[in-house]
């Protein structure tokens, strides 16, 4: 019986969201969760190689010239080719991203707010 009044109380409870949001919605809650999941995953995998590479030239076993690293990745990251790494580098990047996610989605209003919603959320 506990199962059935949960049921009922989150049915009232996310009915409206999901009435409201709709499919391109919930396909954006979806990519936008997925998204930060991987978002996590990728900074995780970037801080424990740090740490590894850290630990590996604290100890003596190898040397990194950090200058070169920084150089490097500034380079790949630099959109635009200004010497620096900014808002305006992520610009076109999260603009042809999105518009690649929402393609052909019924509701791109719906899509985009149940991405950031899930984003800021979950």
């Amino acid at each position: 019986m506990a199962v059935v009044a949960v049921t009922e109380i989150l049915v009232k409870l996310a009915g409206p969201i999901l009435t409201n949001l709709g499919f391109s919605g919930c396909v954006g809650a979806a990519a936008g969760y997925a998204l930060k999941k991987v978002g996590q995953v990728v900074a995780l995998c970037v801080g424990v190689a740090f740490l590894f590479i850290q630990g590996l030239a604290y100890t003596g076993f190898i040397t990194v010239n950090w200058t070169n690293v920084h150089s490097a990745v500034t380079n790949a990251l630099d959109v635009n080719k200004d010497g620096k790494v900014d808002a305006d580098d992520f610009k076109p990047l999260v603009s042809k991203g999105l518009g690649a996610l929402s393609q052909g989605v019924p509701s791109v209003g719906g899509f985009l707010a149940g991405f950031l919603m899930a984003l800021r959320s979950f």
